[in-house]
């Protein structure tokens, strides 16, 4: 595209990572909704700090758009991935005043094809937030095809009586100890979600990297033990700076062994209820938009759709 400038980064400075913070800032005000998921932004300041957020079979790229002559940046793109499996994600932010802003995010999706391409080719996700019509079409343009939706629902808070009365099933539920639980949940979890594609590979790693946010709240992580074993658990978020404040459902699940019991409905509204407790008025959670019996079973609750959030993908072969 004439007039931008496009560069890749493996280790931004502060000075760069402020530039993107600032990008990122703009786009997630302007669509009420984060420019960038947790996992990426994550991702961005362990490069900034470490000076590369690259290593041990996994990818950090970042591609940063300028408008020539003109301050700071007009779009940002981030790939990560797993090398070893060639399996990579990419995610973008263009500013919402930028020129020509289809292009500008044309060019950026077209540089992380290129990218992935030159590392020996693999598949290539394009995750798009807020999904538009305008997103379908650059994704149809560039060779990605529809691979999955992301439902974010919300729901009123408190549950009114009549709903949370459905819950036929009595749990007692307790917090989450730091230093003490993290082995026994990683193994519930990953059993939970074994098929899922990002759910179900978490590591230690990661889950310390989550207790360490400042939002982490191990009150408000709760766990479910039946028959002397974590049988499920329930870990709340609390988003204060959005538009209303919400309380995220962020992770639940039951471990197989103990799933058909109902417990998936009862730690739910246990997560709710705490959220409620603590001045949320707005409940939300993510799912899969083929979870069928999943969303059912939210909207029993109460929860409508927002929005969704889509990932396309495309298989890339190497150049030749």
């Amino acid at each position: 595209m004439e007039g931008l400038d496009l560069s890749a980064v493996t280790a931004p400075g502060p000075s760069l990572e402020g530039e993107i913070t600032t990008l990122l800032h703009r786009t997630s005000d302007a669509r009420d909704h984060p420019a960038l998921g947790e996992q990426k932004r994550l991702a961005l300041l362990q490069a900034s700090e470490n000076g590369t957020a690259s290593g041990h079979g996994h990818l950090f790229l970042g591609l940063v758009a300028r408008r020539a002559g003109r301050p700071g940046l007009c779009g940002y793109a981030q790939i990560d991935g797993r090398t070893s499996r060639r399996a990579y994600a990419v995610e973008l932010a263009v500013d919402p005043a930028a020129e020509e802003r289809g292009k500008v995010a044309e060019a950026l999706l077209s540089a992380a094809i290129d990218e992935v391409q030159t590392r020996g080719g693999g598949s290539l996700r394009f995750w798009a937030s807020k999904a538009s019509p305008d997103d379908d079409a650059l994704a149809s343009t560039l060779g990605f095809g529809v691979e999955r939706d992301l439902v974010q629902m919300r729901c009123p808070l408190p549950v009114p009586e009549q709903l949370a009365a459905k819950r036929t099933l009595a749990i007692r539920t307790r917090p989450f100890q730091p230093g003490h639980d993290e082995a026994a949940w990683l193994t519930a979890n990953n059993r939970a979600f074994s098929a899922h594609p990002e759910q179900g590979m978490w590591e230690l790693s990661r889950l310390v990297e989550r207790e360490r946010e400042p939002w982490f709240d191990p009150a408000g992580f709760l766990l479910l033990e039946e028959e002397g074993r974590l049988a499920g658990s329930c870990w709340t978020k609390v988003h204060a700076g959005t538009n209303p404040p919400m309380g995220e459902i962020y992770v639940i699940g039951v471990d197989p062994d103990f799933q058909g019991r109902g417990f998936g409905r009862a730690l739910t509204l246990a997560g709710l209820e705490w959220l409620a407790g603590h001045g949320l008025r707005t409940g939300m959670l993510y799912v899969d938009g083929d979870n069928t019996s999943a969303m059912s079973m939210y909207r029993s609750m109460g929860f409508t759709e927002d929005h969704i959030d889509r990932a396309y993908l495309a298989q890339l072969d190497p150049p030749e």
